[in-house]
């Protein structure tokens, strides 16, 4: 039987709420929701996607998903069997509740939600003052990360599928406390940098488990990172590189149970960095969704895209405030990442 790529896409889909519903002090119109389910549908379609990984659902997140699968299947032509398959996961704690979650042409099992960091992880900062160790009091995501297992048609074997939402740069700040923008910005970072490492801390375990179990099942981790490749917190989810330097150096053990950033595998080959970008930050182009995969596939990648034509007129809302650009648009405010893998589907 022919074998034929896998498609992934990333998608932050900037607060999508249920016409009525507040956000932020904001709603979306009938109209305007229809038209963003049409925009999402449209970027799917375009790319010919399998799996979609997306981030930023709001308090309905089953009827949003819904929606965005019947505009898609109402003009699908691809051949592969339709989006029947979706996964809401847990609301974050903050705000106002946005949560991750998956659609699929493949049957989705074993899902759930990662709300807590794993059992027996915690960060803990040195205190020099009274020379003790102290625990930093952060103890689960602010975004719980969804998961799933994809189930492809004809044989293909399984392929698990993480969404996971980092704490932002925006400044976090505790209510009339005075204290001056980079006190928020520090505890932003300081929140997003544990995230990081208890993914790390989860996947190293989970991985050398899957491998040993069947280590021909793929592992994708994909979404909204809000820092770059190179970043601090995006390079400790995969931790430090263990292959010796040359064209032909062999994986060592350690790495080929760990996960590499498809940015990595395509900037090899393609692009600098600075080339590529998903959002606008403080006017700098930067690349802040990411998607991770198992070693065991690296031979196997073909490409990845940044769809991001649509990031300057995200805020095109003529008829609407300047708070309502901030928060709310038609499309999105990221880029979509797609990872291209050959012979991995049986069609």
């Amino acid at each position: 039987m022919p074998v034929t790529s896998l498609r992934l896409m990333s998608a932050n889909l900037e607060n999508l709420f249920s016409p009525g519903v507040n956000f932020y002090g904001r709603s979306y119109t009938q109209g305007e929701y229809t038209e963003k389910i049409n925009w999402i549908a449209g970027l799917i379609r375009r790319a010919q996607i399998h799996i979609v990984a997306v981030t930023e659902l709001g308090e309905n997140a089953d009827q949003c998903l819904s929606d965005i699968r019947r505009a898609l299947n109402n003009s699908d032509t691809t051949g592969w069997p339709p989006f029947a398959h979706q996964f809401a996961g847990s609301p974050g704690n903050t705000g106002p509740g946005i949560r991750n979650g998956l659609i699929s042409r493949f049957p989705l099992t074993g899902t759930g939600s990662m709300e807590q960091y794993p059992a027996g992880f915690c960060v803990d900062l040195y205190d020099h003052n009274s020379n003790e160790w102290r625990v930093v009091p952060s103890t689960g995501f602010s975004r719980p990360v969804a998961y799933a297992t994809a189930n492809p048609p004809n044989g293909a074997s399984p392929i698990n599928v993480y969404v996971a939402h980092f704490k932002s740069k925006r400044p976090r700040k505790a209510a009339h406390d005075h204290y001056n923008e980079a006190i928020g910005i520090a505890r932003s970072a300081i929140q997003r940098n544990i995230e990081a490492a208890a993914l790390r801390f989860y996947f190293d375990d989970f991985l050398l488990q899957q491998y040993n179990d069947d280590n021909s099942i793929a592992t994708f981790v994909a979404g909204d990172f809000n820092d770059t490749p190179t970043s601090v917190p995006v390079e400790n989810v995969r931790g430090s590189f263990d292959r010796k330097p040359g064209p032909s150096s062999p994986w060592s053990t350690l790495d080929k149970k760990r996960l590499l950033n498809c940015a990595r595998l395509h900037l090899k080959f393609c692009a600098y960095e600075d080339k590529l970008f998903s959002y606008v930050h403080n006017e700098n182009f930067t690349l802040i969704d990411q998607v991770f995969v198992t070693e065991h596939l690296s031979s196997r990648f073909v490409r990845m895209e940044v769809y991001n034509d649509h990031v300057f007129r995200h805020q095109d809302l003529s008829e609407s405030t300047d708070v309502d650009r901030q928060w709310k648009s038609r499309v999105s405010d990221h880029g979509a990442i797609v990872v291209e893998f050959s012979r991995i589907l049986r069609p």
